[in-house]
Parts: structure tokens; C-alpha cells; sequence
């Protein structure tokens, strides 16, 4: 044979003997993916060329390299699918060839990937847990478990009865000795025991109405999830909210009728759930509105009164009474004994210590004691006619009206007026008829009303007119004269007689025994001194003593026939009238003349037969009369 890389350059004449079945040697003993691998043609005997196929055509691909004798195959980077053959190698000269067995190549790979195969992660305490692992590999893989770290089998495959011991992580290692490569695979496994029941913590000890609130569903253990229930009912609406994790549960601006409850938390695992049990939100609210129980204001004294007041509040409220600003009691309810010192504004006070919220309420009693019997008091100490006068009701106590009555009616008229207050009662220009009453006030408040007793008027008047009672002008010496005033008046008027202007008598009737020194003029003065009135009234008293005898007188010495003669009644005393007698008849004829007086008499033109008379002349006064001797006239001829 020819030795490698050597050449001749000589014709030489070889004898060739048959060759011999060529081996194939490989340049290690495990074939390894990914590592380069070569393959020798062993042969012995005159060998002039190699040739390789592989699966039975001639290698060609550029990570096949062939040595410079092509006796050396080298796979570059083996791949277990490209490169497992099966492989020959070929020998030859010029007369014999011979071919190897076909050798195929056994590629080492992996394991490539490790791969538990599939059960589940989670289980219950006493479940079967069976674990396997598997990782394509030539040879096959070696496996080991470990569970957190320690070692737990040598087999791909093995089982355990669960308990919570055996949760955490198990790690297959899946390993080849041949191509020196370990691949691992992990799993958790999760054992879940039962749930405990869960609780539900709030965030404030106290829910406050408008308020937001809290709900944390408190529980250990395993848990995947958190579900809550409104009245067995998944919560909705834009005021209740859910943490990330629906742990909690917050409701916003909490109402006492919409968020009470029950309120129930779920938590849950994939084996095992529990609920709380129902938990009802005690809403604190209020007090909403503080109102004091329907009483009267007004009561009289002595009576027992009970304050109550409510508040609609949770919890409930507490309630304070002010009395005027004072306390007076720090329940609900109290009671007083209705006297004048609890009269005022009685002030309920309701409060929530929860919610911090107040509210108040207010009443105002008025107690009111009996009255006192009112009097009327006068503005002057006498009512005079014609004069204003006022009447003024007076009274102590709680006196809310004022009421006037006159002979048990209303007043009336545009003569009465009444003050603001109707106190006072005025009379405008008093007259004794209409306004003597009597008069009554009256005085009342809601509870009570007292009457004064009647008060009748006495209106002072007068004196009106001063009159003389009827009495005779004219008296004789000694005769009883009694004089008489009257004038009506209220109170009496007082009386005084002047005669001639100088006071004789203060009594409205007085008697004197008729002398001529008691003629004259006789005042009667009537007076009131609570009217200031004063009227008068006079009488002229004549006293008549007894006339004399009159005498004639002539006013010649000598009556003389045709001449004119007059006669003169001579007298002397209270003459009132003179009359003349002619032969015992009163004269007549149109040559008798008389005086005014008629004290004198003249005759016209005498003549002797029919004018001597005779003649009498006669005096007289209211009470006496006299004649004169008869006188005969003697009448001279011319």
C-alpha cells in the first residue's frame, strides 16, 4: 500500500491483494449532541482511497469534514437528528473494495428539558399526590426530587399522602452522566386545610350616619378570595367600595336605613370556603330632631306638669332640661309642681355622643296664679258734671286684659275712651244722668278672671238754678216770714242768705218776725265746693205798716164856678195807689183830670150843681187802705 501523503514519481507495478472488512472507530466512546465527533475507517491491507456515506449517500454539508485521506469522518456540532447515520466507510484499490458495517451513530443529548407532568398544584390534607417528571434525554435521564431543598426520591416518579407538611416547592432534577447536563423542573404545591370561620372587624368602634365606613373580613389561613354579602346579596352601588384585595369593604357617607346589614364575609381556597357570621351595622344617627311632647303653655299654679322629650337617635339621646339657662334635670322626662318661680323657657337638649350632634327643642310655660280682685281707683277725688274723669282698674298678679263694663254692657260712645292697655277708662264731660254706673272692670289672663265689685258714680253737680220757694212779697209788721232756697245739687248745696247784702242766715230756710226794718232785698247765694258752682237768687220783702188817714187838700183856698180846681190827696206812709170818690162813684167825665199818680184831681171849667161833691180820697197798699173825710166843694159864682 501507499503511506499517507507520499508520492512516486516512478512507474512501479503493484500486486494488489483483497481488502479486508473496514471497522469504523470513533474518536470517543459516547457521542455527545452539540460536541464534535469523528469517525475512523479501520482497514488493514492495500488500501488506495476511503469513502463514507452515511445513510447510504456520500456526506456532504459543511459541518461534515473529511481528513485529507478521507479515512477521518468529523461531524462538526453533532445533532441527534442529523447526524445518527447510520454511517459506512468504504476501502478500495484498483481491484477490491470492501465496505464497513453500517454504524449508527447513538447521539447523547439532554436531558433537554425537565418537565413535571401535569397534575394539579393545590390539594387537600389526605389527597394522593403523585409527582412524575420527564426530560427527553439519550441516555435517559437520572432523576432526583427535592422538596424545599431536601432530597425526597431518586425516581421520576413518586407519591405521597398530602398533609400541610408537604406543601412548598418540589424540584426535579433530571441529569445525564453521558453529556453532563442536569436540567430542573419546579412545582408548587399547595395543601390547603379548612377555613376557619372569619370575623368581621370594623374600623371605628362606632358606624356614624353621613360618615364613611369600614368593613375588614379578619380570618387566617389559606385564602385565594374575599366575597362579601349585603342581605345575602353581592354588594353594588357607588357607595360601597372594595379594596384591591375585596378584603374590605368601605361603605361612603353611611345611611341608617340603607347600610345596616346583615353584612356577611366569604373567604375561600380552592378546596374550602367559610362565612362569617351575619354581622347587622348598628348605624349611630341623630338626634334628628329634638321635639318636646304636645302640653299646654299655660297652667295654673298647683299643678303637676311632666316635660318630655324625644329625639329619634342611636343610640338614644341624652337629654338635658335648661330652665332660663339653668339646668334642671338630665333625663328625657321630669315633672315640677306648677308655681310662679318655674315660669320661663324650658330648653331640651339632646345629644349623641356617637354621632356628636345636638339638637334643642324649646317650650315656654306660663303659670298662672288666681286673681286678685281688682278695685277702681278715681283720677280726682269727685266726679264733677261736666268735667273729664278717668276710673283706673287696679290690680296685682298676671293680668293679660282689661275689661270694662257699664250697667253690665260694653262701653260705648264717643264720650268713653279707654287707654292702650283699656286700664283706664276715661270720661269725657260728665253728665249726672249718663254716667253714674254703676261700673265694673274686670281682669283676666288665659287661666283666671276676677270682677271688681260695682262702682256706682256720684257725679257732683249744680247748684243748677237757685230758686226762692213760692212765699209772699208783702208783709205786715209781725206777721212770720220764712224764707226758703232750693237748688238742685251733688253733694247739697250749701246755702247763705244776705239782706240787703249783709248775711243773715247759712241755712236754706230761715223765719223772721216782720218789722219794717226787715224790708229789702233777700239773696239766696247756693254753693257747691266740688263743683265750684255758685247761683243766686233773689226776693225783695216789703214790710206795710197801717196807712194813716188821708186828708184832701185844695190848691185854692176858693173853688170858683168856670174856673179849673184840683184837690190833692194829702197822705203820708206806703201809699201804692190813690183812687178818688165823687158822691161815693169813681170820677168820670171828660172835665175830671187825674194826675199820673192819681193823687190829684182836677176839675175843668167848675160848675156849682155838678162838681161839689162830695169828694173822698183813698190810699192803699197790698195789705192796708184809708179814706179821707168826705169833702164837699163849695163852688163860688164869678
Amino acid at each position: 500500500g501507499k503511506k499517507k501523503n507520499q508520492h512516486s514519481h516512478f512507474l512501479s507495478i503493484l500486486c494488489a491483494a483483497p481488502v479486508s472488512k473496514p471497522t469504523i472507530v470513533t474518536s470517543n466512546i459516547t457521542a455527545v449532541e452539540t460536541k464534535d465527533f469523528s469517525l475512523t475507517c479501520q482497514a488493514t491491507g492495500q488500501i488506495h482511497a476511503y469513502q463514507w456515506f452515511i445513510n447510504g449517500v456520500a456526506p456532504a454539508d459543511s459541518r461534515i469534514l473529511l481528513s485529507p485521506d478521507k479515512r477521518t469522518l468529523t461531524l462538526i456540532r453533532l445533532t441527534r437528528r442529523d447526524n445518527k447515520g447510520p454511517y459506512e466507510c468504504e476501502i478500495r484499490n484498483p481491484f477490491y473494495s470492501n465496505r464497513s458495517d453500517p454504524f449508527t451513530l447513538d447521539v447523547a443529548y439532554g436531558p433537554d428539558i425537565a418537565t413535571i407532568v401535569h397534575s394539579p398544584n393545590e390539594y387537600p390534607p389526605g389527597a394522593n399526590i403523585t409527582l412524575s417528571c420527564v426530560a427527553d434525554s439519550n441516555p435517559a435521564a437520572q432523576f432526583s426530587w427535592l422538596h424545599n431543598g431536601q432530597p425526597v426520591s431518586n425516581s421520576a416518579t413518586f407519591s405521597i399522602i398530602a398533609s400541610l407538611s408537604d406543601a412548598g416547592t418540589y424540584t426535579c432534577t433530571a441529569s445525564n452522566s453521558f453529556t453532563g447536563l442536569t436540567r430542573t423542573a419546579t412545582k408548587n404545591i399547595i395543601i390547603y386545610a379548612p377555613l376557619s370561620k372569619p370575623t368581621i372587624v370594623t374600623s371605628n368602634i362606632t358606624a356614624v350616619e353621613t360618615k364613611d365606613f369600614s368593613l375588614t373580613c379578619q380570618a387566617t389561613g389559606q385564602i385565594h378570595a374575599y366575597q362579601w354579602f349585603i342581605n345575602g346579596v353581592a354588594p353594588a352601588g357607588s357607595r360601597i367600595q372594595l379594596s384591591p384585595d375585596k378584603r374590605t369593604l368601605t361603605v361612603s357617607r353611611l345611611t341608617r336605613r340603607d347600610n345596616k346589614g346583615p353584612y356577611e364575609c366569604e373567604i375561600r381556597n380552592p378546596f374550602f370556603s367559610n362565612r362569617s357570621h351575619p354581622f347587622t351595622l348598628d348605624v349611630a344617627y341623630g338626634p334628628d330632631i329634638a321635639t318636646i311632647d304636645h302640653i299646654r303653655d299655660q297652667f295654673a299654679t298647683g299643678i303637676n306638669v311632666t316635660l318630655s322629650c324625644v329625639a329619634d337617635s342611636n343610640p338614644p339621646a341624652q337629654f338635658t332640661w335648661l330652665q332660663n339657662g339653668q339646668p334642671v334635670s338630665n333625663s328625657a322626662s321630669f315633672s315640677i309642681i306648677t308655681s310662679l318661680n318655674v315660669i320661663g323657657n324650658y330648653t331640651c337638649i339632646a345629644t349623641n355622643s356617637f354621632t356628636g350632634l345636638t339638637r334643642t327643642a324649646n317650650k315656654t310655660l306660663m303659670i298662672y296664679a288666681p286673681l286678685s280682685k281688682p278695685t277702681i281707683l278715681t283720677s280726682n277725688n269727685t266726679a264733677v258734671e261736666t268735667k273729664d274723669f278717668s276710673m283706673t282698674c287696679n290690680a296685682m298678679g298676671q293680668i293679660h286684659t282689661y275689661l270694662w263694663f257699664l250697667n253690665g254692657l260694653a262701653p260705648g260712645g264717643n264720650r268713653i275712651q279707654l287707654s292702650p292697655d283699656r286700664r283706664t277708662l276715661t270720661i269725657r264731660s260728665l253728665t249726672r244722668f249718663d254716667n253714674k254706673g254703676p261700673y265694673v272692670c274686670e281682669i283676666e289672663n288665659p287661666l283666671f278672671r276676677n270682677r271688681s265689685d260695682p262702682f256706682p258714680l256720684n257725679v257732683t253737680y249744680g247748684p243748677d238754678i237757685a230758686t226762692i220757694v213760692h212765699s209772699a212779697d208783702e208783709y205786715p209788721p209781725g206777721a212770720n216770714i220764712t224764707l226758703s232756697c232750693v237748688a238742685d245739687s251733688n253733694p247739697a248745696a250749701q246755702f247763705t242768705w244776705l239782706h240787703n247784702g249783709q248775711p243773715v242766715s247759712k241755712s236754706a230756710t230761715f223765719s223772721i218776725i216782720a218789722s219794717l226794718s226787715d224790708a229789702g232785698t233777700y239773696t239766696c247765694t247756693a254753693s257747691n265746693s266740688f263743683t265750684g258752682l255758685t247761683r243766686t237768687a233773689t226776693k225783695n220783702i216789703i214790710i206795710y205798716a197801717p196807712l194813716s188817714k188821708p186828708t184832701i187838700v185844695t190848691s185854692n183856698n176858693t173853688a170858683v164856678e168856670t174856673k179849673d180846681f184840683s184837690l190833692t190827696c194829702q197822705a203820708t206812709g206806703q201809699i201804692h195807689a190813690y183812687r178818688w170818690f165823687i158822691n161815693g162813684l169813681a170820677p168820670s167825665g171828660s172835665r175830671i183830670q187825674l194826675s199820673p199818680d192819681k193823687k190829684i184831681l182836677t176839675i175843668g171849667n167848675l160848675t156849682r150843681r155838678e162838681n161839689k161833691g162830695p169828694y173822698v180820697c183813698e190810699i192803699e197798699n197790698p195789705l192796708f187802705r184809708n179814706r179821707s173825710d168826705p169833702f164837699t166843694l163849695d163852688v163860688a159864682c164869678e
